[in-house]
């Protein structure tokens, strides 16, 4: 096979694949409107859950929930941004969980969940306490974290 042979196919292929992961529009599975989230700030550009796509499975409301509420969680600085986002994240988790839970898993995969579910709520808890002290101008470790040597 010739070089621009294989090179046609190549961009015929990279084509095709881009296309596939593109969100399309979906307006019978979107949902009417988007989830607000305490806290958040609207997206003003990036792709909302309602333009992703992909098969649907139990899990496609909360999963289409938590990438949504990601999206909308915006701090004062970065790392406000980044514990709100990671909030949404952990809540996603948990959610997930409990549709799981719903399946009947076998009895692994359940104490897995289950266990995801108590930590994720544990982390949470970290996070927004964090984000607490650090609108208050005091992102201060929580008490028996490790302190910096100084």
């Amino acid at each position: 096979m010739s070089i621009k042979l294989k090179a046609a196919l190549a961009g015929v292929a990279l084509s095709g694949l881009l296309m596939a992961c593109t969100p399309a529009e979906n307006t019978e599975t979107a949902p009417a409107a988007p989830t607000e989230t305490a806290g958040a700030t609207p997206n003003a550009g990036g792709m909302g859950a309602e333009a992703m796509a992909g098969p649907q499975t139990p899990y496609t409301a909360s999963e289409q929930q938590m990438h949504q509420a990601m999206m909308q969680a915006h701090g004062a600085d970065p790392q406000e941004t980044f514990a709100l986002k990671m909030i949404e994240h952990h809540r996603g988790a948990i959610a997930m969980s409990e549709v799981l839970m719903q399946q009947n898993p076998d009895p692994e995969l359940r104490q897995m969940a289950e266990k995801t579910m108590t930590m994720q709520r544990q982390e949470i808890t970290e996070l927004e306490q964090w984000v607490t002290r650090h609108r208050a101008g005091s992102a201060a470790p929580a008490p028996g974290a490790a302190q910096p040597a100084g």
